[in-house]
């Protein structure tokens, strides 16, 4: 069978369906006549983000059910690009939470005009991915196709260069022709294979492990109120457990319990009645299941869902010579997939599915130079948090990375790596407590609206820390925000 050359006239092909496949065409649909989504689950066509959540199964996203930040910079996304999925998501429940609401009570934080691009959708993933996949279902030039197994891609090379994409072929056999293919399937994603198998050579990658493994079950509360009028998430890291509460849409939460892939005794956690009993532990947690509060969200058979096996990782599909297999461009957990207890997973497809608008609206006819400035502008954007994410881990870890003898600039970087680590645990985070203009820098990091870095470059931040730096090592510092609780009380109350 020949193989298929790139055709203008057919559809921009995007291979899988989850957050940023879905936002992806849309915003392709603004280049090309036709895009044609490729997804292997089938999700029933429902009326509302609830009967969603109960109905779709979804084998190729393990995370669906699990918690979720819908960050900042995911929200500016949505208003300059996808406005209409936003009005959905807000007519469905979802709240917007302010930077105000998120300051710890008596700060004394007085909102500045910057801060009303610094808010919270509080929302499940199946309500998110729900207004979504509604929004491409009214684009009539995007088609979605579910229940369709890829197994490939389909292209051939001009004198001897690097394969070109110009297709992609089902698990059936039969191929489809593409005029540009991209690859949103997530962190599972085959792609590695298939472009070694086009004859491209293999993408560059770095994978290292989260350490953590997730326990989470979901709840509705009775009156629509969280308890103490509290509106933010509330999280805790007790240094041997990561503890968190996640507000959802219409009145629905999530508890997230992050306990080290090593903790054996914490391997309990995945029986309901045990998990509800450890988080009883928690005086900042246990409000929001007190009696009269909050139900679990299917009733007593309400499950805790577990998600392990989760690593760091970067796959590179352009190098110095450009695109591994021009045709190709690759966005989202592909691409750049970190542990999910930074809330990035979904901000970073959307910001990745706007920069892959800008790249093809910029050289519309060229794939190629599509796919290096995707590449570049992926690496300004979204790589510095995917290494402060890594660094974050390994700090958790207790690990401490040496550099190659007789590489001075390495051993350097990565020693003001771990000083600035143990600044910002010591310095910079007990500030967030007590120090307004702290908590709003440390939020725009967290948010994805200032790049990591700046907490190093601004003195500001780095001046008002230091007293409280001080007080710290003096062992004076801020009551922390959650009480702490020790390991074997709380597993004495799991048992």
């Amino acid at each position: 069978m020949p193989r298929l050359e790139p055709i203008p006239s057919a559809p921009a092909i995007v291979l899988g369906g989850g957050v940023a496949g879905l936002a992806a065409a849309r915003l392709l649909s603004r280049h090309f006549p036709r895009v044609l989504v490729l997804e292997r689950d089938v999700r029933t066509d429902v009326d509302a983000p609830e009967e969603a959540f109960r109905t779709w199964r979804r084998g190729g996203v393990p995370q669906l059910r699990h918690s979720h930040a819908f960050l900042a910079r995911l929200r500016l996304v949505l208003l300059a690009h996808l406005p209409d999925v936003l009005d959905r998501l807000r007519t469905h429940g979802v709240r917007e939470i302010a930077l105000a609401d998120m300051a710890p009570p008596g700060m004394g934080f007085e909102p500045e005009p910057a801060d009303e691009d610094v808010v919270l959708l509080a929302c499940r993933r199946t309500t998110f991915e729900w207004a979504l996949r509604a929004g491409v279902q009214d684009r009539p030039e995007v088609e979605l196709r579910e229940g369709v197994s890829v197994s490939g891609l389909v292209g051939g090379s001009r004198n001897g260069g690097r394969p070109w994409v110009g297709g992609v072929r089902l698990s059936d056999g039969s191929e489809l022709p593409a005029a540009l293919v991209v690859d949103a399937l997530g962190r599972r994603s085959p792609m590695p294979g298939w472009v070694t198998a086009l004859g491209a050579p293999a993408p560059a990658e770095r994978s290292e492990d989260t350490g953590i493994f997730y326990y989470t079950r979901f709840y509705r509360l009775r009156r629509g109120r969280a308890p103490g009028g509290t509106t933010g998430v509330v999280a805790g890291d007790f240094g041997w457990v990561k503890l968190a509460v996640f507000p959802g849409d219409a009145g629905t939460f999530l508890i997230t319990v992050g306990a080290p892939v090593d903790d054996a005794g914490l391997k309990e956690l995945a029986d309901p009645q045990r998990f509800e009993r450890f988080v009883s532990a928690f005086p900042q947690v246990a409000p929001w299941r007190a009696r009269g509060v909050s139900v679990p969200i299917s009733g007593r058979q309400t499950p805790v869902l577990v998600m392990g096996q989760l690593r760091n990782r970067l796959r590179n599909f352009v190098d110095a010579d450009g695109p591994l297999a021009p045709g190709l461009l690759v966005i989202g957990d592909a691409a750049y997939h970190s542990n999910p207890i930074y809330g990035r997973g979904c901000s970073q497809a959307l910001v990745q599915a706007a920069l892959l608008d800008e790249a093809v609206g910029r050289h519309p006819r060229d794939p190629e130079a599509a796919a290096r400035l995707l590449h570049q502008l992926s690496e300004q954007q979204i790589r510095p948090f995917w290494d402060a994410a890594v660094s974050a881990d390994r700090r958790a870890r207790g690990e401490r990375r040496s550099a190659a003898p007789g590489n001075a600039l390495a051993y350097l970087s990565i020693m003001a790596q771990q000083a600035f680590g143990w600044f910002l645990e010591r310095g910079m985070l007990p500030a967030t407590r007590e120090d307004p203009v702290v908590f709003r820098g440390l939020l725009r990091v967290f948010h994805m609206l200032d790049a990591p870095d700046t907490l190093a470059r601004d003195p500001e931040l780095v001046l008002r820390s230091l007293p409280m730096l001080a007080r710290v090592l003096a062992g004076g510092g801020p009551e922390p925000s959650f009480d702490p609780v020790a390991r074997e009380a709380a597993l004495a109350r799991m048992a």
